[in-house]
């Protein structure tokens, strides 16, 4: 889920995974050193850092740079290689020692002054009002491959496609791997998590859908997955849709596979992850024709108890003592409390949001960012929206999984409820796995922290991907 109060490190090391923590850190200002020359840098390659945060992982940032032309200004890109971010287009300028980048979708901008001695530049990363020393060095840009990413040739066959959505009629893309022959074959839609993500689900480095779409495709199982609305390939507008627009997507690539001969019409289910695990859930309550769900790391009570928990759990995670997690919480119990009030009006809401976070030290900069995040479409949904409404009225057989090490959907809290919603609705037909020091992406963890995604090889538990596959092709018909 989306960042409340978005430090530099929730801002780079969380929001891509959707999560929620508070961290009001101050930060000391590197002085940037006294020129030593006049010689302009020869700035053209890769340069990489790291920036300490405080954590036991520091954030590795990488700016790739052109040839400068007469003014100055030069072709530049972010890199940030825990999170699987490349070739992020941002303005750079470079005169004489100094170095300036603008990094206008992070809010985030780095000046830096080039030492000839050491062939180090060194200056200050500054996001929404915090700032942080950055020494960068050149260094040689790699592309590296999670241990598990399949690679081609695949034992199956894989196309790229789009399909209509049906409701706004703009088109979305996917691509569909399915096993050779006519079938008919089981089939299943991937549904990713909070924040705009690509078919593959790619964060901090890792493929986690195209690993699942391979493992799912050999054992006999048509998977078709896509870039979320406005993102990537696809085409739409992901700014003012709540959950509720993107079920409509899912229901969009629902239709779809029952357009296709070699898909067993009777036999299309869904495959969602965090809040895809509550898209799942809504598309099969009003589609009667879904077979099956799975949810993997899915909610069972509402937006403000699910953030409620998430932020404390990552806190801990962290190792933040228990009084700074007790006022942080409170103090977004508070935000939120205000957000959902829906006798005040808008513009009342937002002015109470804002004192309570100046009143916090945020800077003003950073008030304005969260008063877009909290008080846009999707997350004032999100805030009240219920899954166990949905859950309750399904009849069809449910997978339920999640990780004792997950902070972000923790399973103490969510898994009981998903399944006292399906047990009150009369459904019994549920098969339950908590997997033992797996985190929200289902790898092998020490903390849960989010930090940790990145720098863990695993992208996910074999055993996690072995029982989906074993489950959607036998498990579930025998429930």
């Amino acid at each position: 889920m989306k960042p409340i109060i978005p430090s530099i490190l929730a801002f780079l090391a969380i929001s891509l995974a959707g999560c929620t923590s508070v961290s009001i850190t101050e930060q000391s200002i590197s002085p940037v050193p006294a020129e030593k020359s006049t010689a302009p840098i020869a700035i053209t390659g890769y340069w990489e850092g790291e920036l300490d945060i405080g954590q036991s992982i520091p954030i590795v940032i990488g700016f790739t740079f052109g040839q400068p032309d007469q003014e100055g200004i030069l072709p530049a890109a972010l890199h940030i290689p825990q999170q699987g971010l490349k070739e992020m287009k941002i303005s750079a300028s470079v005169e004489e020692l100094s170095l300036h980048i603008t990094m206008d979708a992070l809010m985030a901008s780095y000046e830096g002054t080039y030492d000839d001695e050491s062939g180090i530049i060194e200056g200050t990363f500054t996001q929404m009002g915090q700032s942080l020393p950055l020494m960068l060095r050149r260094a040689q840009a790699s592309v590296q491959r999670k241990m598990q990413e399949p690679v081609p040739p695949y034992p199956y066959i894989s196309e790229d496609l789009r399909f209509p959505q049906l409701a706004e009629g703009f088109s979305l893309a996917g691509t569909i791997t399915r096993p050779e022959g006519s079938g008919p074959f089981p089939a299943v839609v991937l549904v990713s998590g909070s924040g705009s993500q690509d078919r593959d689900e790619t964060l901090f480095g890792h493929k986690p859908f195209l690993l699942l779409a391979d493992t799912l495709t050999r054992a006999g199982i048509v998977v078709l997955r896509y870039d979320d609305r406005g993102f990537a390939q696809s085409e739409g507008d992901a700014s003012l849709a709540t959950t509720f627009d993107l079920a409509v997507d899912t229901e969009s690539a629902v239709a779809y596979l029952k357009t296709l001969p070699y898909v067993d019409q009777a036999s299309i289910g869904i495959i969602g992850h965090s809040e895809g695990a509550i898209i799942a859930p809504i598309v099969a309550h009003r589609n009667k024709d879904i077979a099956f769900v799975v949810l993997m790391a899915g909610s069972g009570v509402d937006g403000i108890a699910t953030l409620e928990d998430q932020t404390a759990a990552i806190l801990r995670a962290q190792q933040a003592p228990e009084n700074y997690i007790e006022q942080t919480v409170a103090a977004n119990l508070a935000i939120y409390a205000v957000v959902i009030d829906e006798q005040k009006s808008l513009e009342q809401r937002k002015e109470e949001v804002a004192h309570i976070l100046a009143s916090m030290g945020l800077p003003s900069a950073q008030v304005e960012a969260q008063l877009g995040t909290l008080f846009s479409p999707w997350y004032r949904t999100f805030l009240v929206l219920d899954p166990s409404r949905y859950l309750g009225g399904l009849s069809i057989p449910v997978m339920i999984l999640n990780g004792t090490k997950d902070t972000q959907v923790s399973a103490d809290l969510q898994v009981s409820a998903i399944e006292k919603a399906l047990s009150e609705g009369g459904n019994l037909r549920f098969t339950t796995k908590i997997y033992d020091g797996l985190n929200h992406l289902f790898q092998p963890a020490i903390t849960g922290a989010v930090e940790e995604y990145g720098v863990i090889e695993v992208t996910m538990d074999p055993q996690v991907l072995a029982d989906i596959a074993w489950w959607v092709t036998e498990g579930r018909l025998q429930l």
